[in-house]
């Protein structure tokens, strides 16, 4: 048995569709119990020539078994809607961990770690909750209670039987700290492989320029073969396991027989302890084969836990509902450095209201980024506080148009209605036309069903850029951050950019980080950042 109370947790978060599914796993091994009894009597018949009694007992167990059909697809279509609902809400609560800003700041973190966890890891867990749990629940109930019918029917083929099958559950378990260790091994070493794979994609172009190529395949390979020796150390002691559990399966099994034989009862009692001792073992050939299914879950469950995924209440973060439209963000003696560096902020103070956009300039490395961050909450300041009229600003407050902006692969309407999914056409179209790129997607092949390429591989820069903004428009957020939101734009295509800015700034809050001059055309105010302070704000021209 593997109990991880992590998994456990999962599972108690959807307890009445888990109870169903496992009520009907339970239902279906047990339809076992009556057919053994009604074929013992129908091959008892047989023997006897009581035809007629034979015929009853063959229509009695075609219809178990029909039934029995009927209560598989039944708990199939129950595990299915449990997996979904385990998987989104896992995916959902774990992408909510890692959006957190120790997580996001974390220099340990590798995405490819995270990919794995929040892909093959969830897959796991679904496994573990709609597929081990159930089996497992078989063991404890029908297990018990076949031994029970066979103590019943002759005493010492049930008690040998019983037993075997705490020989099968409970041997394995001095394998399972070795197995735990080996399980987190080839968990690791699998992280790192997709980690290294994923990192050499994405920068395919650059190991190419840089004559990098070998060594990254080298580190691949070494990578693989890695994952080969633990995967073939978890194999083997999983063998052992299996090996344990038949051996005491097929000796438990054999000594029933042989009991049942050289006893001589009736022929009915006879035919019973044979079928019946098979049926105590089922439930653990099934247990056996459903931990294979369930295994990278468990092997998954320090990530998962890193996540938060396990903690008792949801976290609170970007679907948070967001309050009244605010009149003002406000920073208040702003403090932040990073871990083992300099402060980059040191006691900000700052006032950016509704009806003006105000341009935040300074040298590379000044610490406008991270003000942003800061806004955003994916850091936290060290000193002082981030508010909106008071209240903490909620991921729902705020809209980002970043310097390299991020496109899905979906439709550009997908991409444009990312953050409220609900929009018209007629909006999204409203907010292309604000953005100047409403004449490109109308020329494109299907207007707005035009399919985007994963990170808009298909969309030149400025286009992506003027999407960007299109969704920041569409979302109708009260807070607006630009970051150098002209600089892949052309001087016709930027003017468009800066006026819909302005036209933004009347019923919210825009904050624009320059890093250009041409950047400060249309503003109503500048604010330079200088050795982790704000300098007073230049009045611009318009």
């Amino acid at each position: 048995m593997m109990l991880d109370r992590t998994l456990l947790a999962v599972a108690r978060r959807h307890r009445r569709a888990w109870l169903v599914t496992t009520g009907l796993q339970v239902a279906v091994g047990a339809s076992y119990l009556p057919q053994a009894w009604f074929l013992a009597h129908a091959l008892a018949a047989v023997v006897a020539g009581e035809r007629r009694g034979a015929v009853t007992s063959a229509l009695v167990v075609a219809a178990l078994v029909a039934a029995r059909w009927l209560l598989t697809v039944v708990q199939a279509r129950a595990a299915a809607r449990l997996g979904v609902a385990v998987r989104v809400g896992l995916r959902d609560r774990a992408l909510a961990g890692a959006l957190v800003p120790a997580a996001l700041h974390d220099p340990a973190r590798r995405d490819g770690a995270l990919r794995a966890t929040l892909v093959e890891g969830v897959d796991g867990v679904d496994a573990y909750v709609t597929r081990y749990l159930p089996a497992l629940a078989q063991v404890l109930v029908l297990s018990p209670l076949v031994v029970l019918l066979l103590v019943a029917v002759h005493p010492l083929a049930g008690l040998l039987t019983g037993l075997a099958v705490l020989a099968a559950v409970l041997g394995p378990l001095g394998w399972k700290r070795l197995m735990a260790r080996r399980s987190l091994d080839h968990w690791d070493t699998y992280e790192a492989l997709g980690s290294d794979l994923l990192e050499a994609l994405r920068g395919m172009t650059t190991l190419r320029v840089l004559g990098a190529v070998d060594a990254m395949r080298a580190r691949v390979a070494a990578r693989t073969a890695a994952l080969h020796r633990a995967t073939v150390r978890v194999m083997r002691v999983s063998l052992l396991d299996t090996a344990l559990i038949d051996l005491a399966v097929q000796g438990g099994s054999l000594a029933a027989v042989v009991v049942a034989v050289l006893d001589a009862g009736t022929p009915t009692s006879t035919y019973l302890v044979l079928l019946l001792a098979g049926e105590a073992f089922r439930p653990v050939r099934e247990l056996s084969r459903a931990w294979h299914a369930g295994y990278l879950g468990t092997s998954a469950t320090a990530g998962l836990r890193a996540l938060g995924v396990d903690a008792a209440a949801p976290r609170s973060g970007a679907s948070a509902a967001p309050g009244p439209r605010p009149a003002a963000l406000v920073l208040e003696e702003v403090s932040f450095a990073y871990p083992g560096g300099t402060r980059v902020l040191d006691g900000v103070d700052a006032r950016f209201e509704s009806g003006t956009v105000t341009a935040l300039a300074g040298p590379s490395g000044a610490g406008k980024s991270t003000l942003l961050d800061l806004v955003l909450g994916h850091l936290v300041p060290d000193r002082g506080r981030v508010h909106c009229d008071g209240r903490p600003v909620r991921g729902a407050d705020v809209a980002v148009v970043t310097q390299r902006p991020l496109l899905f692969e979906g439709s550009v309407r997908d991409n444009i209605a990312a953050g409220r999914p609900g929009a018209s056409d007629a909006e999204v179209l409203r907010a292309c036309a604000d953005a100047g790129i409403l004449e490109e997607v109308r020329a494109m092949p299907d207007g707005l069903a035009t399919p985007v390429a994963a990170g808009g591989a298909n969309v030149s820069g400025g286009q992506r850029q003027r999407l960007a903004l299109a969704r920041a428009l569409v979302a109708d957020r009260p807070i607006v951050l630009a970051d150098e939101p002209t600089s892949a734009l052309d001087a016709a295509s930027a003017a468009t950019v800066t006026a819909t800015l302005s036209r933004l700034a009347r019923d919210r809050i825009v904050l624009v980080v320059a890093h250009r001059e041409e950047s400060l055309d249309g503003v109503d105010r500048v604010l330079e950042l200088r050795e982790g302070r704000l300098l007073p704000a230049v009045e611009a021209t318009r």
